[in-house]
């Protein structure tokens, strides 16, 4: 039976995505994203935190979340190591509206406050409000009432995407060619009409060709490890690192 981690790490190569474009996306931090795959879960997060990372990286992948989540709880409750830290960071998108109602619970103060305490409270909260209110109506008049005439769109002068695809297509084709001096992974991309011509990994030395109409928008793991050639001409990446850039 697959764990945790084999499950995430099958459906992101099955996407043709890299850890660094998932945490990208995501916007969890990529070594946690490499501890899920490796199905360790003892971070020093508390458990909450990892259910909501774990659900959203499972949506990311189009895998069941819940699912994902309740075999995260059957190892919490086999006793699996898991930190359980308290913290007010944030982390991704997780709500932690749930904590902090909990926490104000177990802060607060046991007793009832006095009757004339809470009447004194609720005035001043409606008076605060009202003011608020009051403020906002007075600004919003002073707006209509002193901004000038709306300004009248500018026709913009841009092709659209049908015209830009019609521009490429009447371009003669041209020969990408790239070559790995290194091992590295590749995405091209066609800009006019957003067909992937190629999403995989090279190894060193390794070459493949393909035609090129139109720019092209290239992300690249290791821009120093890749060497590109158009109709035979050489063209120098322009990242030395993971990027992206188009090719005209």
């Amino acid at each position: 039976m697959q764990t945790i981690g084999e499950k995430l790490e099958e459906a992101r190569k099955r996407k043709g995505i890299s850890v660094r474009e998932a945490a990208e996306t995501t916007k969890i931090r990529g070594d946690y994203l490499q501890k899920f795959e490796a199905n360790t879960f003892d971070i020093d997060l508390p458990p909450l935190y990892i259910r909501g990372f774990l659900r959203s990286y499972a949506r990311y992948l189009e895998l069941d979340p819940e699912r994902i989540v309740n075999e995260y709880n059957t190892l919490l409750a086999e006793g699996k190591p898991v930190s359980r830290r308290e913290s007010r960071e944030g982390y991704g998108r997780v709500d932690f509206a749930e904590t902090s109602r909990a926490k104000e619970t177990a802060e607060a103060p046991s007793g009832n406050r006095p009757s004339q305490d809470q009447a004194l409270l609720l005035k001043f909260g409606l008076l605060g409000g009202g003011a608020i209110v009051v403020v906002v109506v007075i600004i919003l008049l002073f707006k209509v009432i002193f901004s000038g005439p709306t300004a009248k769109p500018t026709t913009s002068n841009q092709p659209s995407a049908a015209q830009q695809a019609a521009v490429a297509q009447a371009e003669p084709p041209q020969t990408l060619t790239l070559t790995a001096t290194d091992a590295t992974r590749v995405k091209v991309v066609q800009d006019s009409d957003g067909t992937v011509l190629f999403n995989a990994a090279l190894a060193r030395g390794e070459t493949k060709s393909f035609k090129k109409q139109g720019k092209l928008l290239i992300t690249v793991e290791s821009g120093k490890s890749l060497r590109m050639e158009v109709n035979g001409r050489n063209y120098t990446v322009p990242v030395d690192n993971y990027g992206r850039f188009g090719l005209d």
